[in-house]
């Protein structure tokens, strides 16, 4: 499905030939959802991840010669300065420690001129969702318990979930009731991948340590400070994709 790659070059606003031979740098790309994206484009991608993560990624896209997979932190990167031509930074910043920190350490790695795509869970929307209430428990339970209980769950409660989508006008609101992840408004998916995809947002939704969405005002001064150009912000849902150049 081009659910990912859609996703990727939507928000980013770039394309193909733009990114062709660039060097870019991914940084949190988890087990390489858009790491595959990027490489197919011909671009010399460096993907970097704190996690384990980084052995997933390997294990799928370890086929491109094009790509770098490095386990580090965002705060700690072993890269020269203004070396990458193209920054990507997707579902990642809000569950860091410090966001502004990371958002601005960012930047160190792009070269003037460079450009770049980072989103960000979106306030207040996102405090409004039902899974504040369980993320306090949520995330103190040990990962693998909690997704077990999450495998356990979501299939009961999703259906409910597809059902409150289908109402006309106000489904989309309504799927906010019931804290299990729904992709009904990317299209058509057959039914197992529904429920595993599901599982595995529910689980996203729950176990990280820190979440910490971010107001639109506070996204525009970070940018003011940097001095970076031609910048939009825009709110994709529950998220805020803040693009430019540097």
């Amino acid at each position: 499905m081009p659910i990912t790659r859609d996703r990727l070059m939507n928000a980013s606003g770039w394309t193909v030939s733009d990114l062709k031979e660039k060097t870019v740098l991914e940084c949190g790309s988890g087990a390489g959802r858009f790491t595959e994206v990027l490489c197919e484009t011909g671009a010399k991608v460096t993907s970097v991840d704190i996690s384990s993560a980084v052995h997933a990624n390997a294990a799928s896209n370890g086929r491109f010669p094009n790509l770098r997979i490095v386990q580090a932190s965002i705060y700690e990167l072993p890269f020269p300065e203004e070396s990458f031509d193209f920054l990507f930074c997707c579902g990642v910043i809000q569950h860091t420690p410090d966001v502004e920190k990371t958002f601005k350490t960012l930047f160190r790695y792009l070269r003037p001129g460079g450009r770049f795509c980072i989103d960000v869970y979106a306030a207040i929307i996102a405090y409004t969702h039902p899974r504040q209430l369980l993320r306090p428990i949520a995330k103190r339970v040990p990962p693998a318990k909690l997704y077990a209980l999450v495998e356990r769950t979501v299939p009961r409660l999703l259906p409910l979930s597809m059902k409150l989508s289908a109402v006309p006008r106000v489904g989309q609101c309504l799927t906010r009731l019931v804290p299990v992840a729904n992709h009904s408004h990317l299209g058509q998916m057959d039914a197992e991948t529904a429920r595993n995809w599901s599982v595995l947002d529910t689980f996203d939704w729950l176990s990280p340590r820190y979440e910490r969405p971010q107001p639109r005002r506070r996204l525009e001064r970070w940018t003011r400070e940097l001095g970076l150009r031609e910048v939009s912000i825009e709110r994709h849902r529950g998220l805020y994709v803040i693009s430019g150049v540097k």
